[in-house]
């Protein structure tokens, strides 16, 4: 498993393999340690229980891609889309859109899953896939939101 948090110090992404992870990490920006709990269920079975970094037990599985990417991608053939529309070829308007949604498709079919603390962020690859963990919910965002603002 690669375990991928943020310095608290200085916002430096820091990615290890929880084998290597003793008690602290040292971040290669600003030589702060920082301290990581690794729990034995993450050490012996590969799946996510307990946060390294800030011991929360609330979890969420995305798709290993960048969003901004994603959204990119379909700017782009929405945009490539109204050329069309300009060019008095609207039906090559909804075959853009339906390219990009297809490439949305086949990138989600193909990456791998990854789970993210909903405390901290901390970004966790490669693991065994915990089933009590589902995919993103904004009710349980908003409560760690307002609780990181008090």
């Amino acid at each position: 498993m690669i375990i991928s948090f943020r310095c608290p110090n200085c916002e430096t992404e820091i990615s290890v393999p929880s084998n290597d992870v003793q008690e602290a990490v040292s971040c290669h920006e600003c030589d702060r340690e920082i301290s990581l709990k690794i729990s034995e269920t993450i050490r012996q079975e590969n799946k996510v229980d307990a946060c390294p970094g800030c011991e929360n037990v609330d979890f969420y599985v995305q798709r290993d891609f960048n969003q901004r990417v994603g959204i990119g991608i379909m700017l782009f053939f929405a945009l490539l889309g109204l050329v069309f529309v300009g060019l008095d070829r609207p039906f090559y308007f909804y075959y853009s859109l339906a390219a990009g949604a297809l490439i949305d498709l086949l990138l989600y079919w193909l990456l791998p899953e990854v789970t993210v603390c909903y405390a901290c962020q901390t970004i966790f690859r490669k693991t065994e896939k915990n089933s009590a963990h589902e995919p993103f919910d904004l009710h349980i965002s908003d409560m760690y939101q307002n609780l990181s603002e008090q």
